[in-house]
């Protein structure tokens, strides 16, 4: 699903666009795109003695549950342990 959104650039960078009909969304979405899988996602503090206790038994508990995975490795699994694919 596509949402249209507007906003206001400044003229050096709308000129470094390509033009209206050849590719200006998919371009805009790319770099956006782009700019999304760079930024690192902030890593879990707990801030409180519970939450100190929880992240302790995770870590713990990090080499019983095996590898971390993917999205698209964990969409599989799951898909797989309900009995279908989507």
């Amino acid at each position: 699903m596509a949402t249209t959104i507007s906003f206001k650039a400044p003229a050096r960078i709308l000129e470094g666009l390509p033009a209206p009909g050849n590719g200006r969304s998919r371009f805009i979405i790319q770099a956006l795109e782009e700019k999304i899988s760079r930024q690192q996602q902030p890593k879990w503090e707990p801030t409180t003695p519970l939450g100190r206790k929880f992240a302790a038994i995770l870590e713990k508990g990090k080499k019983a549950r095996g590898p971390e995975l993917s999205e698209t490795e964990f969409d599989r699994e799951f898909s797989g342990r309900r009995g279908r694919n989507f």
